[in-house]
């Protein structure tokens, strides 16, 4: 199973702007480029915050919204039917349960914390991330926390438009095995 983790942030490092207007700083470019990989993909994971600040399904995907007490969450599930399911299964076994299912990639679209709780697993293989050219005033980065030292290498990287950049990160042993396996 491959996870990618796909983010934005501004240049200071925020993810997402203090107040109400969350995501009206990111370029157009970003959220088209955000809605290809996600629906290339098919699947994408998301923690209850990040899930109520979008409000509803990502259309043409199947979302997985990961929270502590899925059962509050039954409504959604019935209206979207196939579109949406919540769970609190660890990562590892969500994973292991799509992929017993025919899956072979998912998109982690956040917040910090559930980005959070996939790297400490190690279960985070690239890394899309666009950087905005803005500074906001912000209160979440990328990871809400980081234990230990994790290393990526840059694969690829692309302008999205005259001052937006994405970067495309591979984890370092993902590089290695692939290296040797040639």
């Amino acid at each position: 199973m491959k996870v990618f983790l796909i983010m934005v942030q501004s240049i200071n490092g925020k993810i997402r702007m203090s107040g109400n207007e969350q995501r009206s700083w990111s370029s157009k470019e970003d959220m088209e480029n955000f809605q290809k990989i996600t629906q290339d993909i098919g699947i994408v994971i998301m923690g209850r915050k990040t899930f109520q600040e979008i409000g509803k399904p990502l259309k043409d995907r199947i979302n997985i919204v990961l929270t502590g007490t899925p059962e509050k969450f039954n409504e959604y599930e019935q209206k979207y039917r196939k579109e949406i399911y919540f769970t609190d299964k660890p990562p590892e076994i969500l994973l292991r349960n799509l992929e017993e299912n025919g899956f072979n990639e998912v998109a982690l679209i956040g917040g910090p914390t559930i980005n959070s709780l996939f790297l400490e697993k190690d279960l985070i293989d690239e890394i899309f991330l666009t950087i905005e050219p803005v500074i906001i005033e912000g209160d979440l980065s990328v990871f809400k926390y980081v234990n230990i030292k994790y290393e990526f290498s840059l694969k690829d990287f692309k302008k999205l438009n005259e001052n937006t950049m994405l970067l495309h990160y591979v984890k370092k042993n993902n590089e290695i095995k692939k290296e040797g396996s040639k």
